[in-house]
């Protein structure tokens, strides 16, 4: 074996293989998922360059994009409800993960409860299945009233492209 590692062929192959392994991959594509708690349906077109990651959720007619920065950079998010925060995204190791912080307008009465939403998302070998692992964290309420907010949190859900890859 320590003859072939010296043959320049073999290096290169082995080189590129490891570069091809280690690419990034693409989440652009178009997916659509059953919620479980009911029949509605989820779509998710995603557009990822260089720079950022575009989703757009539809769901049960309405459409709501976001850009989600992977330079390290906060962009704007909006939420399904228009509710406003920061955003953005990075890649770790194969997976994609997506951070949104939001604070909805406050009541009179009523504390500011920030919403930390973390999802992390797994393409499947063959690019046709998408896991989302969402998680929902806050630094405003204590553990046991996010239990009770939040009883089946993180949770997973799957989807499935709509488009060929």
């Amino acid at each position: 074996m320590p003859e072939l590692l010296k043959n320049p062929t073999v290096l290169l192959i082995l080189c590129a293989a490891g570069a091809f392994a280690a690419a990034e991959p693409d989440f652009s594509g178009t997916y659509t998922t059953q919620k479980k708690h009911d029949s509605k349906s989820i779509v998710l077109r995603v557009v990822q360059s260089d720079s950022a990651v575009e989703v757009t959720r539809i769901s049960e007619g309405k459409s709501n994009t976001n850009r989600f920065p992977l330079d390290g950079s906060e962009g704007e998010y909006s939420t399904e409800t228009g509710v406003r925060g920061k955003c953005k995204a990075q890649m770790k190791n194969q997976a994609l993960v997506l951070e949104s912080l939001t604070a909805p307008p406050v009541r009179a009465g009523s504390p500011s409860i920030r919403l930390h939403i973390i999802e992390e998302w797994q393409l499947s070998r063959d690019g046709n299945t998408l896991t989302i692992k969402t998680e929902i964290k806050s630094p405003d309420m204590p553990s046991e009233v996010m239990a009770a907010a939040f009883p089946n949190n993180p949770w997973k859900e799957k989807y499935q492209r709509t488009d060929k890859p």
